[in-house]
């Protein structure tokens, strides 16, 4: 297995600082709002390399954290008229709620800062005695020129570093890449713990290193985040961890890619960010896991509807023709189980393992799923269709996607999607099941005018009728 490393940026052997177990810590979220499509761009990719890996035969840890106290999070207190606890601990279970829709591994760890202060505490006094740190009026500030490699994950000079910083008023930072560790208590609103330094909260940065550290130890396999972390936080995640320990933190850096609306990256000032509840409203989660995961974890998204409906299409047409040609050849999921050894469903899983273990090659893996069942289809084999079964029950295991089949995962995505369009036109299920009953009775009595009118009502909604040898099927309807 091959990764590219952010810091160095070259592609690297992986070769996990335990045999056969694997570390992950992936930055969570900040919790003062909905989560939205930018989280997901991270949040889908890392679920798949953390599936992957187990799937691989590794032991992970999965560690993925909450930052549950912050500058936003008490702003959002004050608009709200609530304390920022109140306020983290209702995104929270926002979050939670949200993100239950994509079927993504809990991690083993979702630590929150507020539970970490004395872990927090104890790694900034390991930073101030070894030399790399200041303190002034309750303040503790990291002096970034004591630490020679700052600056080698992200690649910039601090030249250019200094250009574009800024000491903002109330700082007496000793040089301006100079970041807070610990931040003195201002307002009177503003939690606040007891330290050596006096009372005050923990700096952004120090939160990831104190809690990764905590429970993947002082040294681990994997550190990942979006591309917009790189700098400043990862850089100086780097810095005060070694700083501490003098050991060599994470290993390996992983960062994805980002998205961005019509060229331009999401941000409330722009008005254009998208959060999950308005997503699901329009489209499945398969859909928009899928459209996420196709693209290289570490390549730019460009996001619109219209290329989540080509997905929603294509997806549409994988399920459904699954679907019906299983039921139509009578295939069980004991044939699907017993061809799982095949010569040739081995031949696939290692294509697609080959290109799982380049850097987690998801474009090409996904090539070869679409493209082995193109083979299928043009094979009108039952033989084929198993074993093509068995291939997909296979990667469902490895990345979570390609399973919403009944005979593999009970699930089907062709049924979940017609109840989502009911709900997103407003129109019940039962209704809808109804209205095809009646129309069959129609047909029977040769009543065809009236039943197309069903049909037509039907597909004003997004569900097609397609009549078969088992009667009219639902499918959901994409332009």
């Amino acid at each position: 297995m091959k990764i590219k490393n952010t810091y160095g940026g070259s592609y690297q052997d992986f070769i996990p600082l335990r045999k056969d177990e694997v570390g992950i810590y992936v930055c969570g979220l900040t919790v003062y709002d909905r989560i939205h499509i930018g989280h997901l761009r991270s949040f889908i990719p890392f679920d798949i390399i953390v599936r992957y890996m187990k799937f691989r035969g590794f032991k992970v840890t999965f560690v993925r954290n909450f930052t549950d106290i912050d500058d936003k999070i008490i702003s959002r207190a004050r608009e709200e008229g609530i304390s920022p606890y109140d306020v983290a601990s209702k995104y929270i279970n926002l979050f939670r709620e949200d993100i239950a829709h994509f079927e993504l591994l809990t991690p083993d760890f979702e630590p929150k800062v507020t539970d970490h202060i004395a872990d927090i505490i104890e790694l900034i006094k390991k930073i101030i005695n070894n030399g790399y740190a200041y303190v002034v009026d309750g303040d503790v500030y990291f002096h970034v020129p004591s630490f020679k490699d700052y600056g080698k994950l992200s690649g910039i000079s601090t030249e250019n570093m200094l250009a574009g910083a800024r000491v903002e008023p109330g700082e007496n930072k000793k040089n301006p890449l100079d970041f807070a560790l610990w931040k003195a208590k201002k307002y009177e609103d503003e939690p606040s713990w007891k330290s050596p330094w006096g009372e005050g909260r923990p700096g952004w940065h120090i939160e990831c290193s104190a809690m990764s550290m905590k429970y993947l130890g002082e040294e681990f396999d994997i550190h990942g985040g979006g591309q917009d972390l790189i700098f400043p936080h990862h850089e100086n995640e780097i810095a005060q961890s070694r700083a501490a320990t003098g050991k060599g933190f994470a290993k390996y850096w992983l960062h994805t890619g980002h998205l961005t609306l019509k060229g331009e990256k999401m941000s409330k000032s722009l008005g254009n960010v998208i959060d999950v509840p308005q997503l699901l409203k329009k489209f499945h989660p398969e859909v928009i896991k899928f459209s996420l995961a196709k693209y290289h974890y570490r390549s730019p998204v460009e996001f619109s509807d219209d290329n989540m409906k080509k997905d929603e299409k294509a997806l549409i047409n994988f399920y459904y023709t699954l679907e019906f040609e299983s039921e139509k050849a009578k295939i069980t999921e004991d044939q699907i189980e017993k061809m799982r050894d095949d010569s040739r469903v081995k031949e696939l899983l290692n294509s697609f393992c080959s290109f799982m273990d380049d850097d987690f090659n998801s474009p090409s893996a996904f090539s070869l799923v679409f493209s082995a069942f193109e083979e299928v289809r043009k094979s009108n084999s039952k033989d084929e269709l198993i074993r093509f079964l068995s291939f997909l029950k296979r990667i469902y295991e490895a990345i979570g996607l390609f399973g919403k089949v009944p005979l593999i995962s009970q699930k089907s995505f062709i049924e979940e999607e017609v109840i989502r369009r009911c709900k997103e036109y407003g129109i019940s299920y039962d209704e809808v099941c109804k209205l095809v009953e009646k129309r069959e009775e129609l047909r029977r009595q040769k009543k065809f005018q009236e039943a197309d009118e069903i049909r037509k009502k039907l597909l004003n909604v997004g569900i097609y009728l397609q009549d078969t040898i088992f009667g009219a099927k639902k499918i959901p309807y994409s332009e």
